[in-house]
């Protein structure tokens, strides 16, 4: 019986094997065999390989199980897009590299190719990309008393009201330019200072899900340079500005305003629900104005848990914005690159 070592070769040694076999012809297999403390069939069964283990990547040489995968030319030509957008310090998430790999998979005609998650975790795995976190937060919980006193008095106020008549509003910032928090790379990133260019959005919605008030959309800019020739009475948002792009008493109030008389010219009195920020001040002229409107301030530090647009709706329209902004992301890389996807097609379709 052998008392020899089970040896399991990295995909390094394995190029470096049929490295040495190549520079020195006359080596026979047994003496490889000892060098590396495995079987002669073993050699055998790399040196017939070789083509493969000397293309090896430098993110694959510590592999010890290597699987080829389905798609070769598809993760080569995304493989070379990853290097040169982390070359130029472009932020690349998971998302992002399934969406380039389905512009490849068409453009390469392969109709069998889903960019699973099965599928994204095998290519960071071969390819050496690894999920970093570029900054966090921490958030803050009321005490469960409190939040079910806050329920149990919402209740009580919402029986009197239809549900349709029931509206929620809130606002959220938007830093409309800022990179993902976590990115793919293969190493630890240099920080680089984020794009904190930021709006401010108002949203208003009833309880049913069947109305909602257009966005308000505050900017830093009263008539920024792009939009110099538009009729902001058409545009499909309330516009406002002021330099911090922030919510303020007097946007504030005339929201309301607005609202109130979109309800008065149906003949309806609704409740809005709205937390208790600092802007929220209702002005006591705009107070004798609302006759169709009725509004609540909740308890602080219940809006999460209390209403809907913080709990859900808010949520919802930024993912939609991310997967919209994944898709203009790739589109704005792929013209940094001077058509670098054309030059990939190309090379990979004449092979």
């Amino acid at each position: 019986m052998s008392t020899r070592k089970r040896t399991s070769l990295s995909a390094a040694q394995k190029r470096e094997l049929c490295e040495t076999k190549k520079n020195n012809p006359s080596l026979n297999n047994v003496e490889l065999a000892k060098e590396y403390n495995i079987g002669k069939a073993t050699v055998t069964d790399i040196l017939k390989e070789k083509e493969r283990w000397l293309s090896i990547t430098t993110e694959q040489a510590n592999l010890k199980k290597f699987r080829e995968p389905n798609w070769p030319k598809l993760e080569q030509a995304l493989s070379l897009w990853v290097d040169n957008a982390l070359y130029s310090q472009q932020d690349i998430t998971g998302n992002i590299l399934k969406e380039k790999a389905n512009k490849f998979a068409a453009k390469l005609s392969i109709n069998n190719f889903r960019s699973s998650d099965g599928w994204l975790a095998g290519f960071k795995h071969r390819h050496g990309l690894r999920q970093f976190r570029k900054q966090g937060e921490a958030a803050s919980a009321p005490s469960l008393e409190l939040l079910e006193n806050a329920r149990v008095s919402l209740q009580t106020l919402l029986g009197n009201y239809s549900p349709e008549d029931v509206w929620n509003g809130d606002e959220t910032g938007l830093f409309w330019k800022m990179e993902p928090s976590r990115v793919l790379a293969r190493s630890k990133l240099s920080g680089h200072k984020k794009d904190k260019s930021r709006i401010t959005l108002f949203c208003a919605v009833n309880s049913l899900g069947t109305e909602k008030m257009k966005l308000s959309f505050i900017h830093q800019h009263r008539r920024p340079r792009s939009m110099k020739n538009l009729n902001y009475n058409n545009l499909p948002v309330y516009y406002y500005w002021n330099k911090t792009a922030w919510m303020q008493v007097s946007i504030f109030n005339e929201i309301l305003l607005i609202l109130n008389n979109d309800m008065k010219n149906q003949g309806r009195k609704i409740l809005l629900l709205i937390d208790n920020a600092p802007v929220h001040i209702i002005l006591e002229e705009t107070a004798e104005k609302l006759d169709s409107l009725k509004v609540e301030l909740l308890p602080p530090n219940t809006t999460t848990f209390l209403q809907p647009c913080d709990a859900g709706v808010i949520h919802s329209f930024k993912c939609k914005y991310r997967a919209l902004f994944v898709q203009n992301r790739i589109k704005a890389y792929d013209d940094l690159q001077d058509g670098i996807t054309s030059t990939l097609l190309i090379r990979y379709m004449m092979h």
